[in-house]
């Protein structure tokens, strides 16, 4: 059973991912360092991606007993996804590992990763430019590298409340 959710969010995506989870799941949600969870404590953690890694999942990891992780990120959910995630972060198989879609705000970016983002975008942009059957996740992140700001489709955690209830 879990004690906590535990978060570390920039823009607010994996805030909001964190409290829907707490508010279907009855149980604190807390940003990483920012409050205090107990040493050790079995927690869900949703931290958001950057070229694959989760922020402040190794320092999660150091402190509490993993059971789940939510990574977030700005591009749909994928196999891919997935599985970079569990490599680039050396997640345990026996941990799930959900991946969701997040919001993205350029402006709310420290300035190193503002700088790369700028970048990215154009990159990221141009693999979706011109393509018509876009799903409405695909959609969302072309608008949000094109404009620097946007919300995915939907925010559900249906799946993860049900692994959790189950297991």
């Amino acid at each position: 059973m879990f004690s906590s959710i535990v978060y570390t969010s920039t823009t607010g995506s994996c805030k909001k991912y964190a409290e829907l989870l707490s508010a279907r799941l009855h149980i604190p949600a807390r940003p990483l360092g920012k409050e205090y969870v107990p040493a050790d404590t079995k927690i869900i953690y949703v931290g958001w991606l950057f070229a694959g890694k989760i922020m402040g999942y190794d320092k999660a990891a150091a402190k509490y007993d993993i059971g789940a992780v939510v990574q977030v990120g700005m591009s749909p959910a994928s196999e891919k996804s997935e599985s970079v995630g569990r490599k680039k972060n050396a997640i345990d198989p026996s941990v799930p590992l959900f991946t969701r879609q997040g919001g993205f705000n350029i402006n709310k970016l420290p300035l190193p990763f503002k700088l790369v983002m700028k970048v990215k975008n154009k990159e990221i942009a141009a693999r979706f430019e011109g393509k018509t059957n876009l799903t409405d996740a695909q959609k969302a992140t072309f608008k949000m590298a094109k404009t620097g700001v946007g919300e995915p489709p939907c925010w559900c955690v249906d799946d993860i409340v049900k692994w959790c209830k189950n297991n």
